[in-house]
């Protein structure tokens, strides 16, 4: 086996698990009236099915006054009993493990502004500023049962164990932090208080559900703020919990709901696997008791590694897994190749932030019922395809209609596939892209799609084709900004950046980058910028940047900026380059301003679509169909969405 370690079985607890993977607790959004639905239930079995030996569900919360979102799944519900039933018999029957995490937001209500927000102190959340209620006594008693009757609830339902979530700066972490926690009675003051919360709890749990029923932590290693957990702090947190009993395994995350959240979940700027040496320090602290090290794991090789090097017992996937269903199968029986890649954009995150239920960039398929096993449908008859634009809309359409059976022709001015997602992938931290470019490329190839790249196709070359559908994936171009005076020296971005990927030599003066793109990719490209200039600056007409970025990652971003000292000027709209003076104007008041030494204005702007082909095919009599950026200019998920229907639409 090329991967003994991540798939030997493992003793956690009274369970023997069948190989070291893990999906990690996620809120999905698919959770309605705060009860499961089936959209929820498949996902889980999808995963199990395909390989996965334990799930921790999302957070459930157990108490009304962690209502936070009605997509989250009340577990204090006792009439929501029959559907954990068919939830559990669903996983389990799969030999996978069910784990239900049970956990309180405390002052974090991020969705109901109506909720009564309560935690250990009075302390404000540091992300929304909201002051909780500060918990009596008979209310923390109350809280502690009401974890202890969700955990019997979900044994009774066929469950095999609880996680309790003790990390991201919920409620359990308010209690164990002294960042967050300063009381005065038996639930603070010093550590042994700021842990008592925690520890009747997982004594309640234990008493009442039994040894054989499966209990884990999930706490942080590091909060990342001042006056918060620390390692240190959490090595003697962990200390106690192991003198003390009744854990089966623990999980370690970083960062709480503060400007440290981003370590939450890091995307494609992170290096690989960061916390690796913060989770094997922990391990060697537990002994016995398996260690589950998460984020960022980008292959099972690399799973692999950190098994082997001793930095934990589990490996916890959760975007890899939402990537590819079947991630763990693939990697067991040697087709690797076959996965979908995860490139940690944090799409999903942004999606489900926003209240819209998980979405992945790549997997068109996701929560579906028939996702584990899902392959694009045989065509009625074999029919000619044309696909104009080789990006990830001409891609996915490309191989999707190949592997239906059609004769598939894909058409490509560069001399790369990729289109603007390769461009993007180039810029600075940015490179995790290639990995979905290259599993679309590979789909292809593997499908007979035919590729004819580095020309410009004409109407009446495709029309000699003699296809039966066309597809035109031609993307859009971005247009001079709407209230700059027409000039030679300003150039779309990435016409601009591609000439600075081209070479690393310095350039004089100011860089000025118009946005009004406020996409992750925008921001890349200023890093770059920021390399070869003197100054740079960005520019918008909004009150400030990145509306077009999941909050998560946009902390990284602003955390970028400020390091490369990339200064941002809102509210503002370029109106004249004239002998190196940039005049502009304030978008609200009018004031005028001016910016001197620009050697460099480069804009991204709202993009036209580059569909002169589609009339000209239409005048031919060819069926075509216009999809991605050519039908409306959008992001990367709806193009490859887009590219998915058409394929099967042919």
């Amino acid at each position: 086996m090329t991967y003994p370690t991540l798939f030997s079985p493992l003793q956690v607890g009274a369970h023997t698990l069948r190989n070291r993977i893990v999906h990690t607790a996620t809120v999905s959004g698919y959770g309605a009236a705060m009860r499961p639905t089936q959209r929820l239930i498949d996902y889980h079995q999808s995963r199990a099915a395909g390989g996965t030996a334990m799930i921790v569900t999302e957070l459930m919360p157990v108490h009304h006054t962690s209502l936070a979102n009605p997509f989250l799944i009340s577990v204090f519900d006792e009439d929501n009993l029959d559907l954990f039933k068919r939830w559990s018999e669903a996983v389990e029957v799969e030999d996978c493990r069910l784990v239900g995490q049970l956990g309180h937001v405390g002052r974090q209500q991020l969705w109901n502004p109506l909720a009564t927000p309560v935690s250990a102190s009075a302390r404000p959340d540091p992300l929304s500023w909201t002051v909780p209620h500060k918990m009596t006594l008979s209310e923390v008693e109350e809280m502690i049962e009401s974890f202890v009757d969700a955990a019997e609830r979900l044994q009774r339902a066929g469950f095999s164990g609880v996680e309790l979530h003790g990390a991201h700066g919920y409620l359990l972490t308010q209690f164990m932090s002294p960042f967050s926690n300063d009381r005065d009675d038996k639930y603070g003051g010093d550590r042994l208080g700021r842990l008592a919360f925690v520890h009747e709890m997982i004594s309640g749990i234990r008493a009442r559900c039994g040894a054989g029923f499966l209990m884990g932590l999930k706490m942080p290693c590091d909060e990342g703020v001042a006056g918060g957990i620390t390692p240190e702090e959490a090595e003697e947190i962990v200390k106690i919990f192991i003198a003390e009993g009744g854990l089966d395994y623990f999980a370690f995350s970083q960062g709480n709901f503060s400007p440290s959240l981003e370590n939450h979940l890091p995307d494609m700027h992170f290096a690989k696997r960061p916390y690796q040496h913060l989770h094997a320090r922990m391990k060697n602290l537990c002994g016995d008791i398996p260690v589950v090290t998460l984020g960022r794991i980008e292959s099972p090789a690399a799973a692999e590694q950190l098994l082997v090097e001793g930095c934990g017992d589990l490996v916890g996937f959760s975007r890899a897994l939402i990537s590819d269903a079947a991630w763990a199968n693939k990697a067991r029986d040697g087709r690797e190749g076959e996965i979908r890649p995860c490139i940690y954009c944090n799409y999903c995150w942004g999606e489900i932030h926003a209240g819209r239920g998980m979405t992945c960039i790549h997997n068109p398929e996701l929560a579906e019922a028939d996702e584990i096993s899902w392959q694009p449908p045989p065509a009625p008859a074999a029919r000619r395809v044309a696909v104009i634009g080789a990006g990830v809309a001409g891609l996915e359409a490309a191989w999707i209609a190949a592997a239906r059976g059609h004769k598939v022709d894909l058409f490509g001015a560069a001399p790369e596939p990729g289109g603007g997602a390769l461009w993007e992938s180039r810029l600075p931290g940015r490179a995790d892209i290639t990995a979905a470019l290259a599993f679309q490329q590979a789909r292809a190839a593997e499908t007979g799609v035919t590729f004819h790249l580095g020309q410009l196709v004409t109407a009446e070359e495709i029309a000699a084709l003699k296809p039966d559908d066309v597809i035109l994936a031609t993307g859009a171009t971005m247009t001079w900004p709407a209230n700059l005076a027409v000039c030679s020296a300003a150039r779309d971005l990435k016409t601009t950046s591609l000439e600075l990927l081209a070479s690393d030599t310095q350039r004089n003066g100011t860089a000025v980058l118009f946005d009004q793109d406020h996409s992750a990719g925008f921001y890349a490209a200023a890093e770059l910028f920021a390399a070869r200039f003197e100054r740079t600056i960005i520019m918008t007409p909004r009150p400030t940047i990145g509306s077009k970025v999941n909050f998560i990652s946009l902390i990284g971003v602003f955390r970028r900026l400020a390091a490369l000292r990339i200064e941002i000027v809102p509210l503002s709209l370029p109106l004249a380059l004239t002998d190196g003076h940039l005049s502009y104007r304030n978008a609200l008041n009018g004031d005028a301003g001016e910016i001197g030494n620009i050697t460099c204005l480069t804009y991204a702007t709202p993009r036209a679509v580059n569909d002169k082909l589609l009339a000209e095919l239409g005048a031919l009599g060819l069926n075509v169909q216009a999809i991605g950026d050519c039908r409306a200019p959008r992001n990367m998920a709806a193009a490859i969405h887009e590219g998915h229907e058409a394929g099967l639409s042919c």
